[in-house]
């Protein structure tokens, strides 16, 4: 029988396609090879349940179906009773009453039953399961010393199996086990790299053992395995590698399924897989997700159905709050409050209403139930200690509330306490299971309700005016650049740091804040469920290790700030306020901050010398970016598919100006150069194609010449952008380093495939037609188009060649004055490996001629990048891909980045992030300023703009890099395509943004 179960396991499926040898077998052949197999496959088989207690036990499986918890408790104990505590045979009743004290968070109940279990053993296989658990109880209790200690049995009850006869058969499983229970430990001491790799121990044991021992019990095991693995995965940020463990998951707990007849098994497994679509930014698929889990429940009548199904319903509710679908998300909450009270009928007291569900009937103008229901939600975390987050951010949408209920005066008040609370805990907690997406978007709601009420009180005038407008323009550059601070913590957390001193520092400061985490999660959920007396004094030492765990990070923070300040700023940057800003400011330039929010946009100009104005536009950020979409469509060669020339809103382009750069203009009026920090959709828009006055275009015999004459706010002054205003502190806080010897190094033309199988070239613009098979699901394919890039494979085919790049490259090159042999680094040497062999640091000039990727825009790719050649044809060892963690690593002493031929600053949901995101690992690496592109590029007049540029900020040293591209643009301007059209069109002269220090 073992023979004809493994020559059916080695069976392809019925598709024909081949799986791993491990997930061969099919569901029929999986409990065909389980029926004959499974008396063979236990060691120290429990004895059956005698006589006296059968009745009893059946009982309480009855009571557990049903749902009730506490009298299938009170089953199990009598079934010890009529057993026998002392009695081996009571070993499976002890198994059934541990769960039941684990799965309702009783995990000092469940860890004295283990004790009790483990008294009755009938040999170390049994013993092997229990201590797992028990390792597994007390890392949950973050009792680190006990479950050290449970582990160290565990491993000493190894050794005896080593030596039983079922090793050969068991041996696999039972390496499983162990290494999923150092994982438990690791996990909870803050130790993410090691426990990954138990995890990964654990899955491969796991698929050896189920390869030639098909185990019911192991087969839940090795799901567990692979989805903590998935998790650990999505908490460091590895989410291409994670999306390949999905996979992996998604045929086990298939599998795992079907033998177990559980489809509350598959409802785990899509809520790991919807949170890790959501970290992807794929949130029309978490939907999907989300909704299939909910599918599979329907048919169950169980109370744990139903509460799984209320989770579900909850996570669904926050992927419409996502999009935006206010109504929506509130027939959710709804749904899930419905389920809520039918299983409390059930189980007693269950937690209902969430701060979303309040959050959403307030967008909906139903303050006074929302606050009710915050009322309530606060009260209930306010029986967790001080150091709580999920009290504080309770507290904060309290104040909210109360703001949209017209008691403005107590929203601020509560406000101004529970949002610097909120902040410093989160910092502390930046590696929690919930420190991703839906924390991220929690925290933007709440900073712009706060926003709102600042503003609203500094619009009021008063004494305290002052403060609120410069407490605003703090909250409103941690709002702006929330979502990009994230994916740089956790790309630093991964990146290379070559100085070892930082190195231990960071891993210190990295190991803590994840024990943090993890501890602040696990008491978090102890106290949700209530008091229980035996466990008051585990919570009291949980509170106590989490404050000294506190303190040792804050030290560890101070540390790295003092030593190592750049870095320290990557993490945890300070806002600064207005006056800061002011002091940074050189003469002729100011500063406008905009923050565009759900019901209002708020603008700041800042002049190096004089008075700073503040204004209140009504005007929302979907307002905003209509706007911006359509002037974009006028700007974008591509953007019409009938290949018809773009037609420039001018009428808009006007009122963007007035009512945004108009409403402050006594604060920037006086400057020669002007720094705009933009958020979300208007990032993508360079400033200068805004019109100063209403301007209508006069007809001209060459297209696109008459537009030279209109008031274009580049003729005014010359303009740079910054990602977030903290990042002028790290640019001009240490001052101007020295200049680097070198003017100039060039990477250009990249292969991407083989010259056989290159396309065609010849094109006018780059980066124009290719964007939508970019975001296909197509994994790429084997070959020379092909390379691995964080574990998916890169299809390089997608990526079309650049071959006009080489002539700017070289172009640029001969400008500066560099050496052409050995500073043009083009086709395959325009290599990842050559870049990061390549002493950056000596440059002043670095050019990157390139594809600029955005997250998700290649499968398997999810942070920015930009690409390089295809190391199949290369044979560099990289991946072809310079990744935001790996531009973290670089060194350089660069006046300029330019990203030519890249459309890093392209249309798109991800766009402006991904600007941002590049932009700051490129400051911390060391640049100064960067210049990229908004939109596919028209080749001459890119290459007269770029050149143009360089050649007059060598002429003249003393000018600024924002002149010198603003005085390169308005020389474009008169110029033309012969005699076809001009360039006088923003198209042509608009597409390069200078994103850092516009100085000198």
């Amino acid at each position: 029988m073992r023979r004809i179960c493994r020559r059916l396991i080695s069976r392809p499926t019925g598709s024909g396609i081949l799986l791993p040898r491990w997930l061969r077998c099919t569901v029929w052949t999986g409990l065909l090879c389980l029926a004959s197999l499974a008396s063979a496959q236990n060691a120290n088989p429990p004895p059956p349940i005698p006589e006296v207690a059968r009745p009893v036990f059946l009982e309480a499986e009855k009571a557990r179906e049903e749902g009730a918890v506490e009298r299938e408790r009170e089953l199990l104990e009598e079934a010890i009773r009529l057993i026998g505590p002392q009695n081996p045979a009571a070993f499976p009743v002890y198994e059934r009453l541990r769960h039941n004290y684990a799965d309702r968070g009783l995990f000092a109940r469940a860890i004295d039953v283990g004790e009790r279990q483990l008294r009755v053993t009938s040999g170390p296989g049994q013993d092997h399961n229990v201590l797992i658990a028990q390792v597994n109880q007390y890392a949950s209790l973050h009792q680190l010393d006990q479950a050290s200690a449970a582990l160290a049995q565990l491993e000493r009850t190894m050794d005896s199996l080593r030596r039983s006869r079922r090793w050969f058969s068991r041996g696999p499983w039972w390496q499983a086990g162990l290494a999923r229970a150092k994982a438990a430990v690791l996990l909870r001491s803050g130790h993410l790299a090691e426990a990954e790799e138990a995890l990964k121990a654990c899955v491969a044991s796991s698929t050896a053992a189920l390869r030639d021992n098909p185990d019911i019990e192991g087969s839940v095991q090795i799901m567990e395995c692979v989805r903590g693995l998935m998790d650990v995965q999505i908490a460091t940020g590895q989410l291409a590698a994670a999306g390949v463990t999905a996979d992996q998951l998604r045929v086990v707990a298939d599998q795992t399924v079907e033998i177990k007849k559980r489809p509350a098994i598959h409802v785990r497994v899509k809520q790991s897989m919807g949170r890790l679509a959501l970290e992807q930014g794929k949130v029309d698929l978490a939907r999907r997700i989300f909704e299939e889990g909910l599918d599979s429940l329907r048919a169950s009548d169980s109370s744990e159905a139903s509460l799984r199904a209320a989770d579900l319903r909850l996570q669904l509710a926050r992927v419409h709050m996502l999009l935006g679908q206010w109504p929506q998300a509130l027939e959710w909450h709804r749904q899930r409050e419905a389920a809520l009270l039918g299983a409390a009928s059930e189980r007693g007291r269950v937690a209902s209403g969430s701060v979303e569900y309040a959050y959403t009937l307030q967008r909906l103008d139903n303050p006074a139930p929302a606050l009710a229901m915050m009322e309530r939600i606060v009260e209930a975390r306010r029986q967790q200690d001080e150091a709580s987050l999920l009290r504080w951010e309770a507290e904060a949408f309290y104040g909210l509330a109360l703001a949209a209920n017209g008691r403005a005066d107590e929203a601020l008040q509560k406000l101004r306490v529970a949002v610097p609370k909120y902040l410093d805990l989160a910092n502390g907690e930046r590696s929690s299971v919930d420190a991703g997406v839906l924390r991220n978007a929690r925290f933007n709601w709440m900073l712009d309700g706060y926003l709102a009420l600042l503003a609203s009180h500094a619009a009021a005038g008063g004494a305290d005016a002052a403060t609120a407008r410069d407490e605003a323009f703090r909250l409103a550059d941690l709002a702006r650049g929330s979502t990009v601070q994230r994916a740089l913590s956790v790309s630093a957390s991964r990146a290379t740091i070559a100085d070892p001193a930082l190195a231990d520092l960071a891993r210190r400061e990295q190991d803590l804040q994840r024990e943090i985490s993890a501890l602040a999660e696990s008491l978090g959920n102890l106290l949700a469920r209530g008091r229980v007396a035996e466990q008051d004094q585990v919570v009291a030492q949980m509170r106590a290790t989490l404050t000294r765990l506190r303190n040792e990070q804050t030290q560890a923070l101070r540390d790295i700030e003092r030593r190592f300040p750049d870095y320290a700023g990557l993490l945890n940057p300070k806002p600064v306020g207005i006056a800061a800003v002011q002091k940074l400011l050189r003469t002729g330039e100011a500063l406008v901050s905009i923050y565009t929010g759900s019901a209002q946009t708020l603008v700041w100009a800042i002049p190096a010398r004089g008075e700073p104005k503040f204004a209140v536009v009504p005007m929302s950020q979907a307002q905003v970016d209509a706007k911006v979409d359509k002037l974009r469509r006028g700007l974008d060669p591509n953007a019409d598919a009938a290949g018809r020339s773009p037609k420039y809103d001018l009428e808009v382009a006007h009122e963007l100006y007035a009512q945004l750069l108009g409403s402050v203009e006594d604060g920037w009026r006086e400057a020669q150069d002007l720094i705009v920090v933009p958020q979300g959709r208007l990032g993508q828009l360079p400033f200068g194609v805004l019109l100063t006055e209403p301007w209508t275009a006069p007809a001209a015999r060459l297209p696109y010449a008459e537009m030279a004459e209109a008031p274009w706010l580049i003729k005014r002054v010359g303009i740079s952008q910054l990602p977030a205003v903290v990042a002028l502190t790290a640019l001009r806080g240490q001052g101007v380093p020295k200049p680097a010897e070198r003017p100039f190094v060039g990477f250009g033309d990249p292969v991407f495939v083989a010259a056989a199988g290159a396309a065609e070239s010849g094109a006018t613009t780059r980066g124009g037609r290719w964007r939508a098979s970019l975001r296909s699901d197509d994994r790429g394919e084997a070959g020379s188009a092909s390379a691995t890039s964080l574990g998916v494979p890169v299809n390089f085919k997608l990526l079309p060649p650049l071959p006009e790049t080489a002539q700017e490259v070289e172009e640029v090159a001969a400008v500066l004055g560099a050496d052409a042999t050995r500073d043009i680094f083009l086709h395959e040497r325009a290599s990842e490996a050559v870049v990061k062999h390549t002493a950056l640091a000596g440059y002043r000039v670095v050019m990157f001629a390139t594809h600029g990727l955005m997250g998700n825009e290649m499968p398997g790719l999810f942070q920015p990048a930009l690409a390089l050649s295809n190391p199949a044809i290369t044979g560099d060892g990289e991946d072809g891909m310079l990744t935001m963690e790996e531009i973290l690593g670089l060194k350089l002493r660069a006046d300029w980045v330019v990203l030519s031929a890249c459309n890093t600053a392209a249309a798109g949901g991800q766009s402006s992030e991904s600007v941002s995101g590049l932009g700051r690992a490129f400051f911390y690496a060391g640049a100064r300023a960067l210049l990229v592109t908004n939109w596919a590029v028209e080749t001459e007049s890119a290459r007269l703009l770029t050149t143009e540029a360089f050649r007059r900020q060598s002429a003249d040293p003393a000018m600024s890099r924002a002149r010198a591209l603003q005085q390169s643009s308005l020389a474009l301007m008169q110029k033309s395509a012969g005699k076809d059209y001009s360039y006088a069109h923003p198209m042509f002269w608009a597409p390069y943004a200078l994103v850092g220090d516009g100085g000198r």
